[in-house]
């Protein structure tokens, strides 16, 4: 805990010493740490598996055909 604190008190001595415009790019900087921790932690945690009855799943059989044209099927789909 003893070194946390020195290290925040060294960044907001050094704080104290920039220029504004260079304290904005501080922070932006600061905020894009805690994002790419945020998505860090989402890469982190595994997909919840949901199990279905076989019936509802029956329903979809054929929904979906392999192959075909692409561009076909979505003009279809703005027509």
């Amino acid at each position: 805990m003893q070194a946390e604190v020195s290290v925040k008190e060294s960044v907001i001595r050094i704080l104290d010493e920039l220029p504004p415009e260079r304290i904005s790019e501080v922070l932006d900087f600061a905020l894009f740490i805690k994002e790419r921790t945020k998505a860090e932690g989402r890469k982190s945690q595994k997909p919840e598996v949901k199990a279905a009855p076989v019936e509802s799943l029956k329903a979809l059989a054929g929904l979906v055909a392999l192959g075909g044209d692409a561009v076909e099927d979505a003009d279809k789909c703005y027509e």
